[in-house]
């Protein structure tokens, strides 16, 4: 899709964090947006800005995790602009810990928000695009889908599970205009990195990070170019990832020697413990209530 001008995006996640340089990438390139995430005014923030780079835009409050909540948003959409021309599924929740440590309801969150929610999403946007005989869908997954990190499994399963609905949306609906791609960051700086640096803590060097403009040029130039999967990741990760596919367990056995994971133990620890402080803090309210 070359030209965006005029077009319309939903972007879901779009009150904050990737999602709101998502925005404004897609407003310098023309395209009218409907923004959706749970935070009205965060929102609307965000619409003043893009609406003064001169497009229109509409706030939709969304959770994603809500089915009615996902129709609404499709039929906003419709009813403001007549058609829905790019998805970008961008909301999405992390949660590191250790597996076991996990709440059940924090687990089926994770599931419906990262891939439940773009699945439908994605459902309820194509059979509109397919009558058109045009359409992109942008998923935007991670750098943990492709090599899962530890203290991340529900995470990095549904970022995974985002790549392989990404590839086969590409095969089962190119042909006909509609196109799919998925973007793969690293660690971004916002959002969680940014907890990570306030407790003191750095990604290995083998990592890196990048620029959250970074990840909203990926995904201009993944709508304008066709692409189909896309990584943004500074270093030799790319490098790494393509050897280890030649070479199953080669990437387990640097991520051990180079501590990849050791961020993801000291963040989970630091978690559980807060998580543990703020449970017994709770049991001590409740025994001076009831005593």
């Amino acid at each position: 899709m070359k030209n965006l001008k005029g077009r319309t995006a939903v972007v879901t996640g779009a009150s904050k964090g990737i999602g709101v340089y998502i925005a404004r990438a897609l407003a310098k390139k023309g395209m009218n947006l409907v923004l959706a995430a749970r935070s009205q005014s965060e929102l609307e923030a965000v619409k003043a800005e893009v609406e003064g780079m001169g497009v229109k835009a509409i706030v939709v409050p969304t959770d994603v995790s809500d089915k009615a909540a996902l129709r609404s948003l499709v039929d906003a959409a419709k009813s403001e602009f007549g058609a829905i021309d790019v998805l970008v599924n961008n909301a999405g929740i992390e949660s590191i810990f250790r597996y076991h440590a996990l709440e059940f309801e924090e687990i089926e969150a994770m599931l419906n928000v990262n891939l439940r929610a773009p699945m439908m999403l994605t459902w309820l946007v194509l059979p509109g695009m397919l009558e058109r005989g045009e359409g992109h869908i942008v998923n935007i997954s991670s750098m943990a889908g492709k090599v899962g990190p530890a203290f991340s499994e529900p995470y990095g399963a549904t970022k995974a599970g985002l790549i392989g609905f990404t590839q086969s949306l590409r095969g089962s609906y190119r042909d006909a205009g509609v196109s799919a791609s998925v973007i793969s960051p690293g660690w971004v700086e916002t959002g969680m990195y940014e907890e990570v640096e306030r407790h003191g803590l750095k990604p290995s060097v083998l990592v890196g990070s990048s620029k959250p403009e970074k990840v909203s040029q990926a995904v201009v130039k993944a709508i304008e170019k066709d692409l189909g999967d896309v990584i943004v990741n500074p270093g030799p990760m790319r490098l790494l990832l393509g050897t280890n596919a030649m070479a199953p367990g080669l990437f387990e056995w640097v991520s051990k020697r180079m501590k990849i994971s050791e961020v993801f133990r000291k963040l989970a620890d630091m978690r559980e413990k807060e998580r543990s402080g703020a449970k017994e803090e709770t049991k001590e309210e409740e025994e001076v209530v009831s005593g």
